[in-house]
């Protein structure tokens, strides 16, 4: 394990920062003999949005936060880190220039939010016939043999409200189920159950007591599921 700003930058001591309007505002003492190792990390510099877009394109905050990342097998700590979902990119820090720079995503493993509660992403190859899919990365919400996973994304679209800016931000997401190399997008019921090969008797039993629907609450319904089928493999 690694507890250094990757060995990719600098070896950051003491490094806060603040996002406001697109410009941030830091302190940092660094070595600035650690030169960037750009095979490894730097997808190049990161541009951000049009100032006409209302909102931001981040996984819930708009400013980085530390968080863990392991890339080509090896896990970095304590890494200022920003997860744009519009490009599904994921950031880190540059002090000297105040830039954010690409991590490849290439070179991504998985990494950690330290969010209350943390928050796990994983990249994927792959997801054929997912428009979404992009650069790969999938929030892990439950399981391990059988995986409940989700992914987060924005759009933008025309804003109507709000006469200073020409559009707007909005979030989505969706929710899969992945078994080995097999993965299901799940938008209904039925998705689901057909995917694990149960029938609907099997269903009433696993949530019987249980005051969930599927509608009202995909990601409680998938988790309960979940939870049950790995529970029932061991």
């Amino acid at each position: 394990m690694k507890t250094i700003f990757f060995s990719l930058i600098f070896l950051i001591l003491t490094i806060s920062f603040g996002y406001a309007q697109g410009d941030f505002s830091y302190q940092a003492t660094y070595r600035e003999n650690i030169l960037l190792d750009q095979e490894v990390v730097s997808g190049g510099y990161y541009v951000d949005p049009a100032k006409n877009i209302e909102g931001h394109p981040y996984f819930d905050l708009r400013n980085f936060e530390k968080g863990n990342i392991q890339i080509n097998g090896m896990l970095y700590t304590e890494v200022p880190l920003l997860y744009d979902i519009w490009q599904d990119e994921v950031l880190t820090f540059q002090p000297i220039h105040s830039k954010k720079i690409l991590i490849r995503a290439d070179k991504v493993e998985q990494f950690i939010l330290e969010h209350t509660p943390k928050r796990i992403f994983i990249r994927l190859d792959e997801n054929p016939g997912y428009t979404f899919h992009r650069n790969g990365y999938y929030e892990l919400l439950a399981g391990e043999e059988l995986q409940l996973l989700t992914k987060h994304y924005k759009q933008t679209k025309a804003n109507r409200d709000n006469l200073s800016y020409t559009d707007v931000f909005y979030e989505k997401s969706d929710f899969f189920l992945k078994k080995g190399n097999e993965i299901q997008l799940i938008r209904k019921r039925k998705q689901a159950r057909d995917f694990l090969g149960l029938d609907n008797k099997a269903l009433r039993d696993i949530f019987k007591g249980k005051n969930l629907r599927f509608k009202a609450d995909k990601k409680a319904y998938l988790s309960v599921l979940v939870e049950y089928i790995n529970q029932k493999s061991q």
